[in-house]
């Protein structure tokens, strides 16, 4: 698959683990993803049967992989020395 940014490296195919989150807000772990990524630009691209895995555990048709559980952090206003 070639980069839709024009990059002349073809895109390389990964299997990734992706946060989403539904209508509410609630973020659902979706795991075992096919990814496209190019190595020289970083632009990501999800082939259709990702998207449809995705499509599927959104609208709960399909269990989640998991719970996301890590900590909610706030950006800091600036440092104070």
């Amino acid at each position: 698959m070639q980069c839709p940014n024009g990059c002349l490296f073809p895109m390389e195919e990964r299997k990734e683990e992706k946060v989403f989150h539904r209508n509410g807000g609630e973020p659902v772990i979706v795991s075992g993803l096919i990814i496209y990524v190019c190595s020289n630009c970083g632009q990501e691209s999800m082939p259709l049967s990702s998207a449809r895995i995705v499509e599927n555990i959104l609208t709960e048709r399909l269990k989640p992989s998991g719970k996301f559980t890590a900590e909610l952090y706030e950006v800091s206003s600036g440092c104070k020395f």
